[in-house]
């Protein structure tokens, strides 16, 4: 089974935190066809990972866009933790703040594409020890990238 472009904002989001390693059971990410070339970004721990848009996944390097992803991709950010997987808050966390800083750095280099994958993981929700959802960052953190306008101006 498929997801089609165009994505909705909950798809957007769970596919960019699967996309960063930002979920319970992380996976290799889904990177550029065009990521060997020597020109690609290394973001998130790869090289060429693609960035949940509206219109797809999208390559904030060189743009190219994919419309679909096997709907199994969901179904990896949506899967349980192993247990012997240790502190899974602390690796998403860092992975996070990894992944944040990455595509910023992008974004602050004119990759505009990385936007979404940033506001996606500033407003990333993550587990706390009894298996619910924490906001992990107060609207007013000072570490948040600011919005694209503010850098433009």
């Amino acid at each position: 089974m498929w997801i089609q472009a165009p994505l909705d904002a909950s798809q957007i989001d769970l596919i960019n935190r699967l996309q960063a390693g930002v979920v319970p059971s992380p996976t290799y990410p889904l990177t550029c066809p065009n990521a060997k070339d020597g020109q690609h970004a290394f973001a998130a721990g790869y090289v060429g990972v693609l960035v949940a848009q509206r219109r797809g996944l999208v390559c904030p390097t060189c743009g190219h866009t994919q419309s679909w992803l096997p709907a199994s991709v969901l179904a990896c950010a949506q899967r349980e933790p192993l247990a012997a997987a240790g502190n899974q808050r602390q690796r998403m966390e860092r992975a996070r703040q990894r992944a944040i800083a990455d595509f910023s750095a992008l974004l602050r280099q004119g990759y505009l594409s990385a936007q979404s994958m940033v506001e996606s993981l500033q407003s990333a929700s993550l587990p706390v020890d009894d298996g619910h959802l924490a906001a992990s960052h107060a609207p007013d953190d000072p570490t948040r990238v600011p919005a694209l306008a503010a850098l433009a101006a």
